[in-house]
């Protein structure tokens, strides 16, 4: 695995152009909030952030992940993007090319935690060598959601 470090996350992130719009779209998707959810209809919302580039580096970004799964039905939309600014101050537009709308295909519940499987159907949305297959697990006891981002596994904070 390749490690990103803060010029190659910043070429990436000028790279790409047409997600302005898309991910103005997505950013009202956030309004879903934090992790909430109706047990009795087995549907939940969670929204999830961690700042990039991770590690040791100063997160210039935030990657956000946030959805709404239906967990009987193995069903939902997760929408995943990439906005200015560390979590602590992110700004509300989408970084370009980094925004994705993937289609839940398949929700199971295991160990405490719900894991996540879907798609992305537009392909444009991909970049090079990336995977249409999508898995978030999200685990509400600990607070905390994983996924993949550019190939790299991201920890992210649930936020109610």
């Amino acid at each position: 695995m390749e490690k990103i470090n803060r010029r190659k996350f910043l070429t990436l992130v000028g790279v790409g152009s047409g997600a302005v719009a898309g991910g103005a779209m997505l950013s009202g998707v956030g309004l879903l909030g934090g992790l909430s959810g109706d047990k009795s209809s087995g549907t939940f919302s969670f929204r999830a952030v961690s700042g990039l580039p991770g590690g040791a580096l100063p997160s210039y970004a935030s990657y956000v992940v946030q959805g709404n799964v239906d967990v009987a039905a193995r069903s939902g939309v997760v929408a995943r993007a990439v906005y200015a600014g560390y979590p602590g101050a992110m700004s509300t537009i989408a970084l370009p090319g980094l925004s994705q709308v993937v289609r839940v295909t398949d929700v199971r519940e295991a160990e405490g935690a719900v894991d996540i499987t879907g798609v992305i159907d537009d392909r444009s949305q991909l970049r090079p060598g990336e995977d249409a297959v999508v898995q978030v697990r999200v685990d509400r006891s600990r607070g905390a959601a994983w996924t993949r981002f550019l190939g790299q596994p991201v920890e992210l904070r649930l936020h109610t």
